[in-house]
């Protein structure tokens, strides 16, 4: 594993994603009684073009057609798993760009920051209380985002877990370990002196055991 911090992904679009979209045979514009208003497609497509300059606009017809599957999936009210997950990485990131002990790069606190705003926006594609799909444009503007992302919030989950076995360790709160990305760096790169990975094929992320430099913690 490389213990250097992830470089901005080359992906620019989800594998898979416009499959997701397929265009149905028809030209739909509406979800059930809720018709999509081109304005509010535009603010959506400007939050995309944001976070990935290279990703293709999104239409009505993509949109209201995915739509449309997740309520015939879902005709109990539930939200789509896809959406729960989404949202849940959300809080992940935003938690990212606030841990100070990380030490976000600019970049990155920008694109969380097109997602936050996105998502605090009434004026956003789909309104929020839409069963179902409410939050249907808000989750598929995170999944964008996990693909340029997904490095760092791997290497930022690494570090939580590594901040917390000391926190543990050590019988004091996380904060108190005054832990930071920069300590975690020397920890992995510790780790690759000493260890070696006994399958190259396993995809778990490494995590050393944060005891064996806490006490080099000041």
């Amino acid at each position: 594993m490389n213990p250097q911090p992830q470089s901005r992904n080359s992906i620019t679009f989800p594998h898979g994603f416009l499959d997701f979209l397929h265009v149905s045979q028809g030209r739909r514009h509406t979800i059930g009684e809720y018709e999509l208003e081109p304005a509010r497609l535009d603010r959506f497509n400007h939050a995309l073009r944001e976070l990935s300059p290279d990703a293709p606009a999104m239409t009505m017809d993509q949109i209201s057609s995915a739509a449309e599957r997740a309520i015939a999936r879902h005709r109990d009210g539930a939200t789509p798993p896809f959406v729960q997950s989404r949202m849940a990485a959300l809080t992940r990131l935003e938690s990212l760009v606030a841990d100070a002990a990380w030490s976000a790069s600019l970049e990155l606190k920008r694109q969380i920051g097109v997602l936050l705003e996105y998502r605090r926006d009434a004026g956003d594609l789909i309104p929020d209380d839409q069963p179902v799909i409410g939050l249907l444009d808000d989750a598929v503007l995170v999944d964008v985002a996990l693909q340029l992302l997904r490095g760092e919030l791997a290497d930022y989950e690494d570090f939580c877990r590594f901040r917390r076995v000391a926190a543990e360790f050590a019988g004091m709160s996380e904060a108190e370990t005054g832990l930071t990305r920069e300590h975690w760096l020397e920890a992995m790169l510790q780790a690759q002196d000493s260890l070696t990975r006994l399958d190259g094929a396993n995809e778990d992320r490494y995590v050393p055991d944060p005891r064996a430099s806490l006490f080099h913690v000041t």
